[in-house]
């Protein structure tokens, strides 16, 4: 839920406490909240203004429902599968994991930082690399997005739109 609807929620909330602690006064003998509400009824602009408010909070709670019982996707995860027993997802933080065992099967490559983003389409994932400065950037690359995307389909069942390789380093010393 947004933070304005948040916000408005919580205010409605706190009429709603008004409303409730005044019932409850009234039910325990309290003249003071029927006195405000004979006020409110007094004048035909008074009743006006109580009527305009109750369908501005009656328009309010039925909007405040929809958002609280839509159904919001999965933010948290990937959604592998969807069937009758439920939601399969996977966290991007097993996504990267995936990702690093099928790298450490290359010989060449030093340190990598997967940034994994999810769309529509698939899985577009980058890859940072540092690699061995003898050995050959684009052949490497080619066995790296072969690779990663061969784990992510067979390990993980997720869709892979694009792997992009970036290469950051090649000192040789680190």
């Amino acid at each position: 839920m947004p933070v304005f609807w948040r916000i408005v929620l919580f205010i409605y909330n706190l009429i709603l406490l008004v409303v409730g602690a005044a019932a409850i006064a009234i039910s325990l003998g309290a003249p003071e909240p029927l006195q405000y509400i004979n006020l409110v009824a007094a004048t035909p602009e008074n009743r006006i203004i109580c009527g305009t408010v109750g369908i501005l909070l009656f328009f309010l709670a039925l909007v405040l429902l929809y958002l609280g019982l839509r159904n919001e996707p999965n933010r948290d995860g990937i959604l592998i599968d969807k069937g009758v027993l439920g939601e399969v997802s996977i966290s991007i933080e097993a996504v990267k994991l995936i990702i690093m065992k099928a790298v450490r099967q290359i010989d060449g490559v030093k340190e990598i930082r997967p940034v994994v983003k999810k769309g529509s389409a698939g899985l577009s994932i980058t890859l940072k690399t540092m690699i061995n400065p003898a050995l050959s950037a684009p052949e490497l690359s080619g066995v790296l997005q072969k690779i990663v995307k061969e784990h992510l389909e067979n390990i993980g069942g997720l869709p892979v739109a694009e792997i992009k390789v970036q290469f950051h380093d090649f000192n040789a010393d680190k």
